[in-house]
This record gives C-alpha cells, structure tokens and sequence, in this order.
C-alpha cells in the first residue's frame, strides 16, 4: 500500500518571518494519491506558511511531516532534496518569478537547475510548454512585464516542468477575470482527472484559498484553518452543509 503523499502528525505550523511564532497548532492530516484538498481560511490565518511547510519549504515545531514516505526535516537537509523533484508548488500573485528574466528563462530554470542543462538543450521542451499554458507569444519578454494573470500562470508552467506527483497552488483564482478563472478551473481538472502530458496519472492537488466557493467544483476535501485551529471537514456536501460558525462565517465572507 502506497502511503499518503503528505502526512502530518501533530504539527505546528509557524510564521515564516518568526519560526517560534505558532499560527496553526495541532494538524493532522493525511493527503492520499490523487486528491484534490482546498485548504481555506481567512487572510493571515497561515494557509500559506502551512502549504509551504507541505512543500519542505518552510520550518515547523512539534510533530513530523512526511512528503511521500520521506520525513521533511525542520530545516535543510538530503531527504528534502531527494523529494523536491516531485513537488511543484505556485505562490500568490505573482508566483515568485524572476521578474528581470525572461518567461522562457523563468519557466527553464528547474529544468536546467536539477538536470544541469544549458537553456539550448532544453529549449525545445520549454517552448512546447509555454504554448501549452498560453505563453508562447511572452516567451522574451521580462516576467516583471506580465499582468498578474499571465504572471501566475508563468508560475504553474515553472511548478509543471518537471511532471511532479504532487501540486500545491496558492490562491490560484485571485484577482483573475472570468476567462482565466475558467481556463484555471479547466486545467486543474483536467490534472485530476489524469492529463496525457503528465503520464496520464491523477496529479494530487492542494488549492489553498480566500474564496472556497470558487473552487467547490474542483476540490474534493475541505479543510479550515481559523483562529490557529485546523479542521478537516471533509467533502463538498460536508463542507457545505457545515453548522460551525466559524466555517459559516468564512462562507459567508466569500460571498
């Protein structure tokens, strides 16, 4: 039996600027192959500092993570390494490019970093990618030049490239129009249902989000993160049907 792609015991989930600052204690959590998991909760409730800390990329108190079957140290380490191939991760707004590189330059980078290619050798992969997602035309230009929506999806071309088994988006629909919110809710999908680009497998998804009514047709699993407590709720009808009135109150805020 495979184990959970990510599983946390007992963690506490820290402020990225203060790591002895706790924001979310007590998170049990168990992500298994193929799921889709919207994790929401208000603004500065640490649904970021909790992805990142999924990622491998942020420290933790108490407790242990486990990405994979590998347990992700507190801090730098071999084992983290060994897993970061398998993780693609997306940040808000403008999904941490480099903003004086080019998309291409941008979006190569993984590629060149962890398979020590030249941008030549790759480029051919990465131009069959950017015209995947849209970005073909932006290829040379700076990704400091790119609105807001072309700019994240720029960052989850650079979070695919590597065809990694496990995705975590961060406010994937923020700020977007109608037309990328659908080309959004599109895509995710069809990673869930398993895209032919990415080995034909369900891809397992973590959408953290402001706005959970947003991505009610994509997530499987609901979990909140409200007042430093972490709650899995459970699936869309749970979800929805909830009578906490902290959850109902966030649903209410979404609106």
């Amino acid at each position: 039996m495979e184990p959970p792609v990510i599983e946390m015991l007992d963690v506490t989930v820290v402020h990225p600027r203060s790591p002895r600052l706790p924001l979310i204690t007590g998170v049990n959590w168990k992500v298994a192959e193929g799921e889709c998991w919207v994790v929401t909760g208000l603004q500065g409730s640490g649904k970021t500092a909790l992805l990142e800390t999924a990622a491998g990329l942020h420290p933790y108190l108490g407790g242990e993570v486990r990405v994979f079957g590998v347990v992700v140290p507190g801090n730098e380490g071999g084992e983290l390494e060994k897993i970061r191939r398998r993780i693609g991760m997306v940040f808000d707004g403008a999904g941490r490019l480099f903003s004086s590189r080019t998309v291409f330059e941008n979006v190569a980078l993984p590629l060149c970093y962890h398979g020590n290619h030249g941008l030549d050798e790759v480029a051919d992969e990465v131009m069959e990618f950017l015209a995947r997602f849209g970005l073909a035309a932006m290829a040379d230009q700076p990704a400091g030049r790119l609105g807001r929506a072309w700019a994240h999806r720029a960052a989850l071309a650079r979070a695919l490239i590597l065809r990694p088994g496990l995705l975590l988006v961060d406010n994937p629909l923020t700020g977007l129009d109608a037309s990328h919110s659908r080309w959004w809710r599109s895509f995710l999908l069809e990673l869930l249902a398993g895209h032919p680009k990415f080995g034909g497998k369900p891809m397992t998804l973590i959408l953290a989000t402001d706005d959970p009514k947003a991505l009610l047709g994509v997530g499987g699993r609901f979990a909140v993160t409200h007042g430093g407590r972490w709650r899995c709720v459970g699936g869309r009808s749970e979800f929805e049907g909830c009578e906490d009135p902290d959850l109902r109150d966030l649903l209410h805020d979404s609106d």
